[in-house]
């Protein structure tokens, strides 16, 4: 699949016929800028999930990574959970993780030396969903920083 040139100052909206996770918005962006910064907002998702943003973590495509979870989270998504925390306990300099009244299917980053910022918002949740599904990915700085000024005052209610 090729990809079209994301452009500073725009917006790409899509409609899906199910089976697109949220994360595919984000390995567009992934596919044209390395990151060193991105948060990901969502009620839920699945090891797989969480175990590529941790290879992308890793293999130094993202550099910095926040993770902004529903309230479920922990209690129903035991085994998720578990990883999550294993994960900022084996990197601490990675970002943190937030458990807080969370419904919100937001990514927001950034590639600070190539002036790229964005953010992606959905209906879809980080694992798939075989409904249909709207997003939208925005390259533009100022919805990177709404979000990240949201984000970042967020309280978790676990450590």
């Amino acid at each position: 699949m090729q990809y079209v040139k994301l452009q500073d100052h725009t917006t790409y909206n899509f409609i899906t016929a199910g089976d697109v996770d949220s994360l595919s918005y984000l390995k567009v962006v992934l596919n044209q800028h390395d990151l060193d910064y991105c948060l990901l907002s969502t009620w839920c998702m699945a090891a797989e999930d969480i175990l590529q943003v941790r290879q992308w973590y890793e293999q130094g495509r993202i550099k910095k990574l926040d993770m902004y979870l529903g309230e479920i989270f922990p209690g129903s998504y035991k085994i998720e959970w578990q990883m999550v925390q294993k994960f900022y306990q084996e990197h601490p300099e990675a970002g943190r993780a937030a458990v807080f009244k969370n419904h919100s299917k937001i990514y927001a980053g950034c590639n600070y030396d190539e002036g790229f910022y964005f953010g992606i918002q959905t209906s879809a949740d980080i694992n798939t969903n075989p409904r249909t599904e709207q997003g939208s990915i925005t390259v533009d700085k100022g919805l990177f920083e709404f979000y990240k000024g949201y984000f970042d005052g967020i309280r978790s209610f676990e450590k």
